[in-house]
């Protein structure tokens, strides 16, 4: 009985912190803006982006994410909305550093919002980017710049969010 006590406890005094291992690995939510360029018929937009992220390890995430971009610099009358759902994995170059860079890259699609004459514009997407963390006591700030190559009906059009903001 003393020695599966003792057993016990020396198995006890290596296991992980449940404490730092649960903050570790709880999922984030980012919430952020983006000005957007485009070489589809609006050059310029803006974009609200929400992002939910599942920590992996420390290295490595996986997301699900949307943004809603409007270009609305042509007024009211020229303004289209789209909406691109995405699912991406995050790779931290540097889970150590509290200012870490990381590389993220995934797929989803485009598509316009109550705009049915820029349908030829939306297709799937696929995206590679590069973003820097900053973490700080309870919650981080990021800046990513992602390419993102829509394949549309009748062509591929570049997007280039840069997305900053806010991770809870």
């Amino acid at each position: 009985m003393r020695t599966t006590l003792v057993l016990l406890l020396t198995l006890a005094s290596f296991a992980p912190d449940s404490s730092a291992y649960a903050q570790i690995l709880r999922p984030a939510v980012g919430i952020g803006l983006s000005p957007v360029g485009t070489t589809g018929q609006s050059p310029v937009g803006l974009g609200v982006d929400a992002r939910l992220s599942w920590p992996i390890n420390a290295d490595f995430s996986v997301t699900a994410g949307t943004s809603l971009v409007g270009f609305v610099f042509r007024g009211r009358d020229d303004a289209a909305y789209f909406l691109m759902p995405q699912a991406s994995g995050i790779v931290k170059l540097d889970a150590t550093n509290l200012r870490a860079p990381y590389v993220i890259a995934g797929f989803g699609a485009y598509f316009p919002i109550g705009n049915t004459d820029r349908e030829d514009e939306s297709g799937p997407v696929v995206q590679v980017g590069i973003g820097w963390i900053t973490t700080l006591q309870a919650t981080a700030v990021y800046l990513e710049i992602s390419p993102t190559l829509v394949v549309a009906q009748s062509a591929a059009n570049l997007l280039l969010p840069v997305r900053f903001g806010v991770i809870l």
